[in-house]
């Protein structure tokens, strides 16, 4: 999807938006997320960035759930967030973080 590619920075109704016409599909997976989960997602981009996301905004999400990653427990934990950054990863364009 890329979103980044476009903008410099989104609105939170574009980020709501662009989460909801997302296909869900997790790259390199097979899986899906939910429209729930999506939206989850979304909820915690408004709590801990406000009314509007940039990129760099993003890449910081991404450093921490690497590092949640990192500190996780369980194999299943690690998964879940593992599906997390590939998905964020797809959706916001970056490559590299």
């Amino acid at each position: 999807m890329a979103i980044f590619n476009k903008k410099s920075e989104l609105s939170r109704s574009e980020l709501r938006e662009s989460l909801r016409r997302s296909s869900g599909k997790i790259p390199d997976s097979g899986r899906w997320f939910s429209r729930e989960e999506r939206a989850k997602l979304e909820k915690e981009f408004e709590s801990k960035y406000g009314s509007h996301i940039s990129k760099s905004d993003a890449l910081r999400e991404l450093r921490e759930q690497r590092k949640l990653k990192e500190r996780a427990k369980t194999y299943d934990e690690k998964m879940a967030i593992d599906r997390k950054i590939r998905y964020l990863k797809n959706f916001f364009g970056i490559k590299e973080f």
